[in-house]
Protein backbone atom coordinates (compact mmCIF):
# COMPACT_ATOMS: atom_id res chain seq x y z
CA UNK A 1 0.00 0.00 0.00
CA UNK A 2 1.50 3.77 -0.68
CA UNK A 3 0.13 5.60 2.33
CA UNK A 4 0.67 9.22 2.75
CA UNK A 5 1.39 10.77 6.54
CA UNK A 6 0.95 14.20 6.62
CA UNK A 7 1.96 15.33 10.23
CA UNK A 8 4.11 17.46 12.69
CA UNK A 9 7.17 15.38 12.26
CA UNK A 10 10.98 15.57 13.27
CA UNK A 11 13.70 14.82 10.74
CA UNK A 12 15.73 13.63 13.85
CA UNK A 13 13.10 11.17 14.83
CA UNK A 14 12.40 9.74 11.36
CA UNK A 15 15.71 9.45 9.73
CA UNK A 16 17.77 7.46 12.92
CA UNK A 17 20.63 6.08 11.80
CA UNK A 18 21.82 8.96 9.02
CA UNK A 19 24.99 10.23 9.23
CA UNK A 20 25.02 13.12 11.53
CA UNK A 21 26.84 15.48 9.21
CA UNK A 22 24.23 14.90 6.72
CA UNK A 23 21.51 14.95 8.95
CA UNK A 24 22.51 18.66 9.94
CA UNK A 25 22.17 19.68 6.24
CA UNK A 26 18.36 18.72 6.45
CA UNK A 27 15.44 21.07 7.30
CA UNK A 28 14.62 20.15 10.99
CA UNK A 29 10.77 19.87 10.46
CA UNK A 30 8.31 19.82 13.38
CA UNK A 31 9.87 19.17 17.01
CA UNK A 32 6.67 17.01 18.21
CA UNK A 33 6.57 13.98 19.85
CA UNK A 34 7.99 11.12 17.90
CA UNK A 35 5.00 8.71 17.96
CA UNK A 36 4.53 10.13 14.16
CA UNK A 37 7.81 8.48 13.00
CA UNK A 38 7.52 5.76 14.75
CA UNK A 39 4.45 4.83 13.07
CA UNK A 40 5.93 5.65 9.59
CA UNK A 41 8.78 3.55 10.87
CA UNK A 42 6.48 0.61 11.37
CA UNK A 43 4.61 0.81 8.09
CA UNK A 44 8.11 0.54 6.14
CA UNK A 45 9.36 -2.60 8.30
CA UNK A 46 6.05 -3.96 7.09
CA UNK A 47 6.31 -3.24 3.62
CA UNK A 48 4.55 -0.13 3.24
CA UNK A 49 5.34 2.78 0.46
CA UNK A 50 5.26 6.04 2.43
CA UNK A 51 5.04 9.58 1.75
CA UNK A 52 5.61 11.62 4.83
CA UNK A 53 4.92 15.09 4.56
CA UNK A 54 5.50 18.18 7.13
CA UNK A 55 6.64 21.35 7.34
CA UNK A 56 9.50 23.99 8.46
CA UNK A 57 9.59 27.25 9.65
CA UNK A 58 12.68 27.86 8.60
CA UNK A 59 12.66 27.38 5.05
CA UNK A 60 12.01 30.22 2.53
CA UNK A 61 8.58 30.44 1.66
CA UNK A 62 9.69 30.75 -1.99
CA UNK A 63 11.60 27.35 -1.58
CA UNK A 64 10.63 24.62 -3.14
CA UNK A 65 10.06 21.61 -0.60
CA UNK A 66 12.82 19.66 0.55
CA UNK A 67 12.96 16.43 -0.81
CA UNK A 68 14.60 12.73 0.67
CA UNK A 69 14.22 9.92 -0.27
CA UNK A 70 15.09 6.74 0.31
CA UNK A 71 13.76 2.76 -0.17
CA UNK A 72 10.00 2.78 0.54
CA UNK A 73 10.14 6.10 2.02
CA UNK A 74 9.72 9.68 0.88
CA UNK A 75 9.66 12.34 2.76
CA UNK A 76 8.67 15.74 1.85
CA UNK A 77 9.34 19.07 4.04
CA UNK A 78 7.57 22.03 2.89
CA UNK A 79 8.08 25.90 3.64
CA UNK A 80 5.92 27.24 6.30
CA UNK A 81 5.55 30.95 7.07
CA UNK A 82 7.05 31.82 10.35
CA UNK A 83 4.81 34.28 11.78
CA UNK A 84 1.29 34.21 12.99
CA UNK A 85 -0.23 37.04 11.91
CA UNK A 86 1.87 39.97 10.58
CA UNK A 87 2.99 39.98 7.08
CA UNK A 88 5.77 37.31 6.20
CA UNK A 89 7.47 39.52 3.21
CA UNK A 90 4.11 40.06 1.33
CA UNK A 91 2.08 37.64 2.65
CA UNK A 92 0.10 37.72 5.42
CA UNK A 93 0.91 35.34 8.77
CA UNK A 94 0.27 31.52 8.13
CA UNK A 95 -2.86 31.46 10.88
CA UNK A 96 -4.89 34.72 9.61
CA UNK A 97 -5.46 33.02 6.48
CA UNK A 98 -6.00 29.34 7.94
CA UNK A 99 -2.48 28.36 6.53
CA UNK A 100 -3.86 28.17 3.37
CA UNK A 101 0.38 28.77 1.87
CA UNK A 102 1.22 25.64 3.53
CA UNK A 103 -2.32 23.90 2.47
CA UNK A 104 -1.51 24.76 -1.05
CA UNK A 105 1.98 23.24 -0.57
CA UNK A 106 0.63 19.70 1.12
CA UNK A 107 -1.65 19.53 -1.62
CA UNK A 108 0.11 19.78 -4.32
CA UNK A 109 3.11 17.42 -2.34
CA UNK A 110 -0.03 14.61 -2.20
CA UNK A 111 -1.12 15.53 -6.13
CA UNK A 112 2.61 15.09 -7.10
CA UNK A 113 3.23 11.63 -5.40
CA UNK A 114 -0.65 10.07 -5.44
CA UNK A 115 -0.73 8.02 -2.68
CA UNK A 116 -3.63 5.16 -2.43
CA UNK A 117 -4.40 6.52 1.63
CA UNK A 118 -3.73 9.59 3.26
CA UNK A 119 -3.99 10.03 7.40
CA UNK A 120 -3.40 13.37 8.75
CA UNK A 121 -2.57 14.65 12.38
CA UNK A 122 -4.16 16.67 14.57
CA UNK A 123 -7.08 18.81 13.02
CA UNK A 124 -5.86 21.79 11.83
CA UNK A 125 -3.30 22.60 8.02
CA UNK A 126 -2.67 18.65 7.69
CA UNK A 127 -5.94 17.67 7.96
CA UNK A 128 -7.64 20.38 5.75
CA UNK A 129 -4.54 19.81 3.22
CA UNK A 130 -5.59 15.83 3.28
CA UNK A 131 -9.19 15.90 3.37
CA UNK A 132 -8.79 17.94 -0.33
CA UNK A 133 -6.90 15.62 -1.68
CA UNK A 134 -9.36 12.63 -0.86
CA UNK A 135 -12.30 13.35 1.46
CA UNK A 136 -11.91 9.97 2.64
CA UNK A 137 -8.84 10.61 4.35
CA UNK A 138 -8.22 9.56 8.09
CA UNK A 139 -7.72 11.96 10.29
CA UNK A 140 -6.52 11.24 13.75
CA UNK A 141 -7.91 13.92 16.66
CA UNK A 142 -4.93 14.44 19.27
CA UNK A 143 -6.07 17.33 21.13
CA UNK A 144 -9.53 19.32 21.44
CA UNK A 145 -9.39 22.76 20.54
CA UNK A 146 -11.70 24.30 22.32
CA UNK A 147 -10.12 22.70 25.75
CA UNK A 148 -6.87 24.92 24.35
CA UNK A 149 -8.52 27.80 23.57
CA UNK A 150 -9.79 27.74 27.37
CA UNK A 151 -6.63 27.12 28.71
CA UNK A 152 -4.45 29.35 25.94
CA UNK A 153 -6.79 32.41 25.15
CA UNK A 154 -5.30 33.64 22.61
CA UNK A 155 -6.36 35.18 18.99
CA UNK A 156 -4.37 31.62 17.42
CA UNK A 157 -5.54 29.31 19.63
CA UNK A 158 -8.97 30.69 18.27
CA UNK A 159 -8.46 30.48 14.62
CA UNK A 160 -7.33 27.10 15.30
CA UNK A 161 -10.41 26.11 16.73
CA UNK A 162 -12.15 27.57 13.62
CA UNK A 163 -9.71 25.21 11.64
CA UNK A 164 -10.80 21.95 13.37
CA UNK A 165 -14.24 23.04 13.58
CA UNK A 166 -14.26 23.24 9.49
CA UNK A 167 -12.20 19.78 9.81
CA UNK A 168 -15.18 18.19 11.48
CA UNK A 169 -17.92 19.33 9.65
CA UNK A 170 -16.40 17.92 6.49
CA UNK A 171 -14.68 15.00 7.42
CA UNK A 172 -15.77 11.58 7.05
CA UNK A 173 -13.28 9.56 8.85
CA UNK A 174 -11.65 10.02 12.28
CA UNK A 175 -9.66 8.49 15.11
CA UNK A 176 -9.15 9.49 18.86
CA UNK A 177 -6.36 8.60 20.32
CA UNK A 178 -8.14 8.15 23.50
CA UNK A 179 -11.69 7.62 25.14
CA UNK A 180 -11.74 10.56 26.40
CA UNK A 181 -10.89 13.19 23.32
CA UNK A 182 -13.40 10.80 21.06
CA UNK A 183 -16.11 11.37 23.49
CA UNK A 184 -15.40 15.12 24.13
CA UNK A 185 -15.13 16.11 20.59
CA UNK A 186 -18.01 13.87 19.14
CA UNK A 187 -20.62 16.09 19.06
CA UNK A 188 -18.98 18.42 16.37
CA UNK A 189 -19.23 15.29 13.99
CA UNK A 190 -21.71 12.68 12.83
CA UNK A 191 -19.09 10.47 12.01
CA UNK A 192 -18.77 7.96 14.44
CA UNK A 193 -15.37 8.67 15.83
CA UNK A 194 -13.07 5.62 16.90
CA UNK A 195 -10.26 5.33 18.96
CA UNK A 196 -7.43 3.97 18.17
CA UNK A 197 -4.41 5.17 20.80
CA UNK A 198 -0.86 6.48 20.07
CA UNK A 199 1.53 3.97 19.74
CA UNK A 200 4.81 3.46 22.60
CA UNK A 201 7.62 2.24 21.65
CA UNK A 202 9.37 0.39 25.07
CA UNK A 203 12.78 2.11 24.92
CA UNK A 204 16.30 0.32 24.39
CA UNK A 205 18.26 2.30 26.83
CA UNK A 206 22.02 2.43 28.05
CA UNK A 207 22.55 0.42 31.75
CA UNK A 208 20.17 2.20 34.29
CA UNK A 209 22.67 3.40 37.09
CA UNK A 210 20.37 4.99 39.48
CA UNK A 211 21.54 7.77 41.68
CA UNK A 212 21.46 7.50 45.44
CA UNK A 213 19.20 10.28 46.38
CA UNK A 214 15.45 10.50 45.62
CA UNK A 215 14.79 11.80 41.64
CA UNK A 216 11.62 13.10 40.63
CA UNK A 217 11.15 13.85 36.77
CA UNK A 218 8.78 15.85 35.21
CA UNK A 219 8.42 16.96 31.39
CA UNK A 220 6.20 19.72 30.05
CA UNK A 221 6.29 22.05 26.52
CA UNK A 222 4.89 25.05 27.31
CA UNK A 223 4.26 26.95 30.44
CA UNK A 224 0.58 26.46 29.68
CA UNK A 225 -2.55 27.08 32.32
CA UNK A 226 -3.35 23.24 31.60
CA UNK A 227 0.26 22.02 32.55
CA UNK A 228 -0.72 23.21 35.98
CA UNK A 229 3.23 23.35 36.48
CA UNK A 230 3.34 25.91 39.52
CA UNK A 231 1.31 23.46 41.43
CA UNK A 232 3.59 20.35 40.47
CA UNK A 233 6.83 22.59 41.64
CA UNK A 234 4.53 23.45 45.04
CA UNK A 235 3.84 19.92 45.78
CA UNK A 236 8.04 19.26 44.94
CA UNK A 237 8.88 21.91 47.91
CA UNK A 238 6.59 20.50 50.12
CA UNK A 239 8.13 16.96 49.46
CA UNK A 240 11.46 18.26 50.35
CA UNK A 241 10.03 18.52 53.78
CA UNK A 242 10.59 14.85 54.21
CA UNK A 243 13.50 14.34 51.59
CA UNK A 244 15.94 17.01 51.93
CA UNK A 245 17.83 15.50 49.05
CA UNK A 246 15.03 14.85 46.97
CA UNK A 247 16.18 16.31 43.58
CA UNK A 248 13.92 17.48 40.62
CA UNK A 249 14.50 16.29 36.60
CA UNK A 250 12.67 18.85 34.73
CA UNK A 251 12.94 18.63 31.36
CA UNK A 252 11.04 20.34 27.78
CA UNK A 253 10.51 23.72 26.95
CA UNK A 254 8.74 24.61 30.07
CA UNK A 255 12.02 24.16 32.17
CA UNK A 256 14.41 26.16 30.25
CA UNK A 257 16.98 27.54 32.32
CA UNK A 258 16.08 31.44 33.17
CA UNK A 259 12.18 31.40 32.34
CA UNK A 260 9.35 31.08 33.95
CA UNK A 261 10.14 28.03 36.13
CA UNK A 262 13.29 29.39 36.90
CA UNK A 263 11.90 32.51 38.40
CA UNK A 264 8.75 30.48 39.99
CA UNK A 265 10.98 28.42 42.09
CA UNK A 266 13.63 31.58 43.15
CA UNK A 267 10.25 33.00 43.85
CA UNK A 268 8.88 30.76 46.33
CA UNK A 269 12.62 29.16 47.37
CA UNK A 270 12.32 25.78 45.93
CA UNK A 271 15.83 24.35 45.81
CA UNK A 272 17.28 21.10 44.04
CA UNK A 273 15.41 21.90 40.67
CA UNK A 274 17.32 20.86 37.67
CA UNK A 275 16.06 22.49 34.22
CA UNK A 276 17.17 20.81 31.54
CA UNK A 277 14.97 22.35 28.97
CA UNK A 278 14.45 21.08 25.55
CA UNK A 279 16.57 17.99 25.42
CA UNK A 280 16.68 15.42 22.91
CA UNK A 281 14.09 12.04 23.79
CA UNK A 282 16.45 9.71 23.68
CA UNK A 283 18.63 11.87 26.58
CA UNK A 284 14.88 12.10 28.50
CA UNK A 285 14.09 8.65 28.24
CA UNK A 286 17.48 7.66 29.75
CA UNK A 287 16.67 10.51 32.79
CA UNK A 288 13.29 9.06 33.69
CA UNK A 289 14.55 5.65 33.91
CA UNK A 290 17.04 7.08 36.24
CA UNK A 291 14.22 8.03 38.24
CA UNK A 292 11.89 6.82 41.37
CA UNK A 293 8.74 8.62 39.71
CA UNK A 294 7.46 10.68 37.73
CA UNK A 295 5.38 13.72 37.91
CA UNK A 296 2.50 14.52 35.54
CA UNK A 297 0.53 17.26 37.15
CA UNK A 298 -1.27 18.60 34.00
CA UNK A 299 -5.37 19.06 33.71
CA UNK A 300 -5.86 18.19 30.07
CA UNK A 301 -4.31 15.38 28.22
CA UNK A 302 -5.78 14.02 24.96
CA UNK A 303 -3.65 10.88 25.96
CA UNK A 304 -0.61 11.74 28.13
CA UNK A 305 2.84 10.46 26.46
CA UNK A 306 4.83 11.44 29.43
CA UNK A 307 3.13 9.13 31.43
CA UNK A 308 2.70 6.61 29.23
CA UNK A 309 6.76 6.91 28.17
CA UNK A 310 7.53 6.86 32.02
CA UNK A 311 5.30 3.81 32.27
CA UNK A 312 7.57 2.04 29.45
CA UNK A 313 10.11 2.32 31.28
CA UNK A 314 9.00 0.99 34.56
CA UNK A 315 8.57 3.50 35.93
CA UNK A 316 5.45 4.43 38.41
CA UNK A 317 3.95 7.90 38.05
CA UNK A 318 1.65 10.04 40.14
CA UNK A 319 -0.51 11.90 38.10
CA UNK A 320 -3.96 13.48 37.78
CA UNK A 321 -7.62 12.44 38.23
CA UNK A 322 -8.74 14.02 34.72
CA UNK A 323 -9.24 14.17 31.05
CA UNK A 324 -7.25 10.78 29.71
CA UNK A 325 -4.87 10.63 32.28
CA UNK A 326 -6.21 7.40 34.31
CA UNK A 327 -7.05 5.77 30.86
CA UNK A 328 -3.62 5.81 30.22
CA UNK A 329 -1.65 5.26 33.85
CA UNK A 330 -4.22 2.45 35.15
CA UNK A 331 -2.44 0.47 37.85
CA UNK A 332 0.66 2.01 36.54
CA UNK A 333 0.88 4.37 39.58
CA UNK A 334 -1.19 6.60 41.65
CA UNK A 335 -4.07 9.38 40.74
CA UNK A 336 -4.50 11.99 43.35
CA UNK A 337 -6.25 15.71 42.89
CA UNK A 338 -3.41 17.12 41.14
CA UNK A 339 -5.14 20.85 42.22
CA UNK A 340 -3.81 20.29 45.47
CA UNK A 341 -0.21 20.35 46.49
CA UNK A 342 -0.71 18.60 49.52
CA UNK A 343 -2.29 15.77 47.95
CA UNK A 344 0.58 15.32 45.24
CA UNK A 345 3.22 15.18 47.84
CA UNK A 346 2.00 12.84 50.10
CA UNK A 347 1.72 10.31 47.05
CA UNK A 348 5.44 10.98 45.78
CA UNK A 349 6.34 10.58 49.60
CA UNK A 350 4.15 7.35 49.24
CA UNK A 351 6.75 5.88 46.72
CA UNK A 352 9.75 7.50 48.11
CA UNK A 353 9.02 5.37 51.48
CA UNK A 354 7.29 2.57 50.07
CA UNK A 355 9.93 0.59 47.49
CA UNK A 356 8.54 -2.35 47.11
CA UNK A 357 5.10 -0.60 46.10
CA UNK A 358 6.88 1.77 43.61
CA UNK A 359 8.97 -1.48 42.29
CA UNK A 360 5.19 -2.74 41.77
CA UNK A 361 3.55 -0.37 40.28
CA UNK A 362 6.70 -0.04 37.67
CA UNK A 363 6.09 -3.86 36.89
CA UNK A 364 2.58 -3.15 36.24
CA UNK A 365 2.99 -0.16 34.20
CA UNK A 366 5.19 -1.83 31.85
CA UNK A 367 3.63 -4.53 31.30
CA UNK A 368 0.09 -1.96 30.57
CA UNK A 369 2.10 -0.34 28.35
CA UNK A 370 3.44 -3.33 26.56
CA UNK A 371 0.38 -5.17 26.00
CA UNK A 372 -2.00 -1.78 25.46
CA UNK A 373 -0.30 0.77 23.22
CA UNK A 374 2.28 -1.89 21.54
CA UNK A 375 3.47 -0.43 17.90
CA UNK A 376 2.67 -2.91 16.15
CA UNK A 377 -0.87 -3.76 17.15
CA UNK A 378 -1.30 -0.05 16.57
CA UNK A 379 -0.13 0.38 13.38
CA UNK A 380 -2.57 -2.89 12.28
CA UNK A 381 -5.64 -1.01 13.41
CA UNK A 382 -4.44 1.88 11.06
CA UNK A 383 -4.23 -0.36 8.27
CA UNK A 384 -7.31 -1.97 8.57
CA UNK A 385 -8.60 1.55 8.62
CA UNK A 386 -6.82 2.42 5.57
CA UNK A 387 -8.07 -0.66 3.42
CA UNK A 388 -11.44 1.24 4.49
CA UNK A 389 -9.98 3.85 3.29
CA UNK A 390 -9.02 2.55 -0.16
CA UNK A 391 -12.71 0.98 -0.68
CA UNK A 392 -14.27 4.54 -0.31
CA UNK A 393 -11.61 6.45 -2.50
CA UNK A 394 -13.20 9.87 -3.46
CA UNK A 395 -13.16 12.22 -5.95
CA UNK A 396 -10.83 15.17 -4.54
CA UNK A 397 -11.95 18.72 -4.33
CA UNK A 398 -10.02 22.50 -4.28
CA UNK A 399 -7.98 23.01 -1.58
Amino acid sequence: MYIAIAAPIATNDLLVGLDPATLRTFPKGRAEAPLVSHLIQELLRQGHRVLAITTDRMLDDDEPPFVYEQGNLTYVVAPSRQRIFRLNGKRLGRTADFFRVERKHILNILRQYKPDVVHGHWTYEFAMAAMAYDPNSLITIHDNARLILKYIPTLERLFMLGMARYVFHKGRRFTAVSPYTARSVQPWTSARIQVVPNPVVMPVLDEVIKPNHPVITMAANGWAKHKNLEIALLAFKQVQQRHPDAVLWAYGTAFEPGKQADDFCRKHAIPNVRLFGLTPHQTMLQGIAQSNLVLHTSVEESFGMVPAEAMACGIPVVAGQLSAVPWVVGEGGLLVDVTDPTAIAAAVDRLLTDPALAQSLGQKARASIASRFDLKKVTDQYLALYEQSLSTRAVPEAV
